[in-house]
């Protein structure tokens, strides 16, 4: 068995990608452009660094990314502070089971910290999680490791005996890239083959992720 499963946050715990959808596209409208499937795709998973860099590579270089993400994180916390965090199906139960079975627990996300954070008091989870790893303390955004292997340092275990739950392509190569064992559980878009292919396993929620630790530690035959 694993001795620590890591989660990313975004679409994978929490189900606020459709809602940073709907607020990118109402940035959008304030700002002209058209923010699509094109560009969030792209976006997903990584840190507000790699996300200026792709709007600015699709809008131009004076494209106001910073404030076009102002308007869209307002939009986003308006609606969580009205309605609470939407919390994806199986996740509290697989916290549960993984306390009771004394696995370590820790968030990697290219959120800011004070964002994971303020979701995880929102949803009272803060203390299902032994620690938290936001973007401003990765070097570097998914697809790198850097965030992966922050969480495995923070929990005092190594790569090799962690689990990575993911949604997103550049998650999921963070989680190659770092030398540990990814599940997909897809989101609002299936990441490529490519990606899928460096995942254990591709399930269809968190429900479903304890039976596959069990089967996939079992004994083989």
């Amino acid at each position: 068995m694993f001795q620590a499963v890591i989660f990313d946050m975004d679409g994978l715990m929490f189900d606020t990608e459709r809602l940073a959808k709907r607020a990118w596209e109402q940035a959008g409208l304030r700002y002209h452009v058209e923010i699509g499937e094109d560009i969030l795709a792209r976006i997903r998973g990584a840190a507000p660094k790699a996300a200026e860099a792709v709007f600015r590579d699709a809008f131009g270089p004076c494209f106001p990314f910073w404030e076009a993400r102002a308007a869209r994180k307002d939009w986003v916390d308006r609606h969580i502070e009205r309605a609470g965090v939407p919390v994806k199906p199986g996740l509290t139960g697989l916290l549960a089971r993984l306390k009771q079975a004394e696995i370590k627990t820790a968030v990697a996300s290219s959120s800011p910290r004070e964002t994971v954070e303020r979701y995880l008091q929102k949803s009272r989870l803060e203390d299902c999680f032994s620690g938290v790893i936001g973007a401003e303390q990765a070097e570097r955004s998914k697809p790198a490791p850097d965030a992966y292997w922050a969480a495995a340092r923070l929990l005092g275990v190594s790569p090799a005996a962690c689990l990575v739950l993911e949604d997103s392509a550049n998650g999921l190569y963070a989680a190659r890239n770092a030398g540990m064992t990814s599940v997909c559980i897809p989101d609002i878009a299936r990441p490529e083959p490519e990606a899928l292919m460096t995942a254990a396993a591709v399930l269809p929620s968190l429900a479903e992720v304890w039976d596959w630790m069990e089967r996939f530690s079992a004994p083989r035959q």
